[in-house]
């Protein structure tokens, strides 16, 4: 992710310029304020991590922003792909399929643009 600069008074956070606002990051990339989320901020940071965001990109995205505001926590994987299933009425999303929407870590990138705190347990 391309990031402007660190902080002098707090060297942990980072800076990101977007629309001509400064937002300011965490040292792994999170949004410091969830306020400053967007769905246009989330492709951006998307799109610096060479990621182009599809709809199923935003049904898993949409669904851990939602989770969190609700419950204050990520959901499981698992929890992700059942409810996203049941909502299409298909076995649409696996495991795997999260893994190729999000390669590495799917929980920890999601919940990365969906602009929520770092899960505790990421995957």
């Amino acid at each position: 992710m391309q990031i402007l600069e660190t902080t002098i008074d707090q060297p942990e956070y980072r800076k990101l310029e977007f629309r001509g606002k400064v937002i300011l990051l965490d040292g792994e990339g999170y949004l410091v304020d969830d306020t400053d989320w967007s769905e246009a901020l989330a492709a951006h940071m998307a799109s610096l991590e060479g990621i182009a965001l599809t709809e199923d990109h935003w049904q898993v995205i949409r669904f851990i922003r939602d989770h969190y505001l609700q419950f204050k926590g990520a959901p499981m994987p698992k929890i992700i792909v059942k409810r996203l299933n049941k909502k299409r009425g298909t076995e649409h999303f696996t495991i795997k399929g999260l893994f190729a929407l999000f390669p590495q870590s799917p929980l920890r990138r999601a919940c990365r643009y969906a602009g929520i705190p770092q899960p505790a347990e990421c995957t």
